[in-house]
Formats: structure tokens, C-alpha cells, sequence
């Protein structure tokens, strides 16, 4: 059993939209229905779970069952609630998983933002078939622009090698029980300070391998990014 957690809960105040960017119209569509169709539609994707609050969720379930016979439809499980940050909101969704159908019947979870509505279902699928023999995968692009560190912002201090830069994206995709491990034990505290999904695998030893990531996936989080994403065609 593999299980998508799509994660639905940020306000979006970077678009400054009173609406969370997630449920902004695109192409006729909330964004996040566009999200998570490429799960819905993956031979390998069992079941969906969001993470939305309250407010949001009679909107997104009116959706979903706009056509109830869909893939979507069936695939659908039901919300988990936001937390303090993001990784608290993916460890609520796993720990509602993990009492939903117990540890050992959830072979992985896949991750991913409703704010990436351009994510396809060869990306979804090459993610979970390299948990064959990894426990984890997230897609990755690497890095065209020669990239500096600074240790105030302001002064140049080193060039990096771009070559051993790359910049993530999401779904990331885990072994269930592994990950859920590393995140039980950052809480309660240092899970606070987690800034990406892939940070408690590696932190917890976890082999997580990158696959080719895809241009056109990118998240929608500034006016700009979201003037761009009604230029794409869905």
C-alpha cells in the first residue's frame, strides 16, 4: 500500500492572497485539484490523504466528488490537520495513517505540496518504483547558476561547486515505518526546526536517492510564480 499525503495546509502569505494559493482557480480548477491528479491517476498511488484545515475541507471534498465514480473519488481518504509547520503537518498525516491501517500494512508514503500543480504521473511513478531498492526518492534539478555561499548575506565568502548543488523538489517518497521513525524522534522539539520533507531521513541515516527532476514542477508561491503557472498549459 502506498499512500499520498498532500499537504494543503500553508496560507500563502507570499502571494499575498486572502485565499491559500492552494485553492485559487487554474485552468477552471482549484490548484490542488491539479495536484493531485497525477496521484490519482499512478497504477502505484493506493490512497490519498490531505492535510487541509477545516475551513477548506467541505470545498475540497465538493471537488472530489464532483465526479464520484473518478480515481480520485476512490482513491480518497480524508484530512489530517495542519500543524505548527510543514513537517508537523506531514507527521499528523502519518500518524492518522498509521491508526488507519497499522505500520506494517503501509509499504511508503509519497509527499507532496497542492502548490505544485504541474507534477506528472512519470514522476510520481519513478519515485516509488526506486524504493525497490532505496528508502527514499524526492526528484532533483541541478544547478545551471553559479552558486556562492555568504555567511551574512551581503559578502561573498565561497563559490561552491554546482556541480554537487542541486535544487529538490517535491514528491518525495519514503518507506513508511523508516520515516515515521525519523520523525518520532525529532519530536517534540527539533521537528520545529525541519525546513524539508527529505531533512529526517538523512538525518536518520535513511538512503534516499535523487531521480531527474522536471522543470515545469514548480511551486507556485509568489504572484509572479502564480502569473506563470496560468501560462502553462494543463
Amino acid at each position: 500500500m502506498n499512500i499520498a499525503i498532500i499537504l494543503a495546509g500553508g496560507t500563502g502569505s507570499r502571494l499575498g492572497s486572502d485565499i491559500p494559493k492552494q485553492f485559487l482557480e487554474l485552468s477552471g480548477q482549484m490548484m490542488i485539484m491539479h495536484s493531485m491528479k497525477a496521484f490519482a491517476d499512478s497504477e502505484y498511488v493506493t490512497n490519498i490523504q490531505i492535510v487541509a484545515a477545516g475551513e477548506w475541507r467541505a470545498q475540497i471534498e465538493d471537488a472530489i466528488f464532483e465526479e464520484p465514480d473518478s480515481e480520485l473519488a476512490e482513491k480518497f481518504l480524508g484530512f489530517s490537520e495542519p500543524g505548527e509547520n510543514r513537517q508537523l503537518s506531514i507527521y499528523n498525516a502519518l500518524k492518522d495513517l498509521k491508526e488507519m491501517f497499522g505500520e506494517a500494512s503501509i509499504d511508503a508514503v509519497i509527499i507532496h505540496d497542492a502548490a505544485r500543480p504541474f507534477v506528472t504521473v512519470e514522476t510520481v511513478n519513478e519515485c516509488l518504483l526506486a524504493l525497490d531498492e532505496h528508502d527514499g526518492a524526492m526528484p532533483a534539478l541541478p544547478m545551471n547558476d553559479t552558486v556562492y555561499f555568504s555567511r551574512n548575506g551581503q559578502k561573498v565568502d565561497e563559490l561552491l561547486n554546482r556541480n554537487c548543488i542541486f535544487a529538490g523538489q517535491a514528491p518525495e517518497a519514503f518507506r513508511f515505518g523508516k520515516y515515521l521513525a525519523a520523525n518520532e524522534v525529532l519530536c517534540p522539539d527539533k521537528i520545529l526546526y525541519i525546513k524539508g520533507s527529505t531533512e529526517p531521513a538523512i538525518m536518520a541515516g535513511m538512503d534516499v536517492t535523487m531521480i531527474p527532476g522536471d522543470q515545469r514542477n514548480f511551486k507556485v508561491t509568489t504572484m509572479e510564480d502564480m502569473e506563470r503557472a496560468r501560462q502553462v498549459d494543463i
